[in-house]
């Protein structure tokens, strides 16, 4: 497992997709770890968010088929954060008998765990929860076979560049996964991971400028079989 540090404070997809350059893509299947409009929690069972927590509970089975993730993410998220969170999962996978775990025989899997915590210097409060889950997420993907590397309190143009990276290095794997949090907005249906630099005094003005928005980090991966995207953001507008 690989930690990239740079100055400044997992997606799973699947089914055919898009060809670029002659490569053909998996689409992304999408996880959120709240409904839309609704909060998650930074500091739950585990030292953080009830969804990481889940997804470390799945990940760590003998056996778990793709078929089983959504219903699994959705009933371990709910029960671990006492009914606050109710993931928003795909509706049907397209390659149901996937094998999340164990990796089958001779499959590259490659993830990457992008997570801002430290948001001293934006003036939103800090996610220490976020801080443990990047840890913890980065060695239950890593133990599920995935070359995994984590980026920790990135600024906006580091991760709109370790993402970049991602998607063209993810092109060469068989499945890719991101896992990503920090203090999320959605705004008109489009949800927004804020930066640690993130300028709260000036509410949404700024999310188009200096925000990243989820769509765009859930079209990173590009893996040929399985795409995956963890999100464990909130989805509320707390500037509104």
């Amino acid at each position: 497992m690989r930690h990239l540090w740079v100055a400044g404070a997992l997606v799973l997809g699947v089914a055919l997709g898009a060809a670029s350059g002659g490569h053909v893509r998996a689409e992304t299947l999408l996880f959120h770890a709240s409904s839309s409009g609704k909060q998650t929690l930074d500091e739950g069972e585990g030292g953080g968010n009830p969804f990481a927590t889940s997804l470390i509970e799945v990940l760590a089975q003998p056996r778990a088929e793709l078929r089983d993730l959504p219903a699994a993410l959705q009933r371990l998220t709910v029960q671990k954060s006492g009914g606050f969170q109710t993931p928003d999962v795909p509706a049907g996978v397209t390659r149901p008998d996937w094998s999340l775990v164990p990796t089958p025989s001779g499959e590259r899997r490659i993830a990457l765990v992008l997570v801002v915590s430290d948001y001293r210097s934006g003036g939103a409060p800090s996610l220490l929860g976020a801080k443990n889950d990047a840890r913890r997420i980065g060695t239950a993907l890593q133990r599920a076979g995935f070359h995994t590397d984590i980026a920790l309190d990135f600024d906006l143009m580091s991760m709109r560049q370790t993402l970049a990276d991602f998607a063209s290095r993810s092109a060469q794997y068989d499945a890719a996964a991101i896992y990503v949090t920090g203090h999320g907005v959605e705004v008109a249906r489009t949800v927004y991971l804020l930066p640690g630099s993130y300028p709260v005094d000036l509410k949404n003005a700024a999310l188009n400028d200096q925000a990243i928005r989820l769509a765009d980090i859930a079209g990173a991966p590009r893996a040929r079989h399985v795409n995956l995207v963890f999100y464990g953001g909130c989805r509320d507008n707390p500037f509104e």
